[in-house]
């Protein structure tokens, strides 16, 4: 069986830009996680999934809870 050898594309301005969403939502989720104890303490009954969500949307400005 023939392998085929594929050569790396050059990055695309498409590439970056996922790249930067992507980046932008790892340091969302990393926001989330940092915050999450001191909402929580304060309410109970939000789901990590919702306080996520609150600052992905911007419900939620960064630093509010920090």
């Amino acid at each position: 069986m023939k392998t085929k050898k594929y050569q790396a594309a050059p990055l695309r301005v498409a590439d970056a830009a996922r790249d930067h969403d992507v980046q932008r939502e790892i340091e969302s989720f990393l926001r989330a996680v940092r915050s999450y104890p001191d909402r929580f303490a304060r309410e109970p009954y939000l789901s990590f999934q919702q306080h996520l969500c609150n600052i992905v949307t911007g419900a939620n400005p960064p630093g509010a809870d920090e």
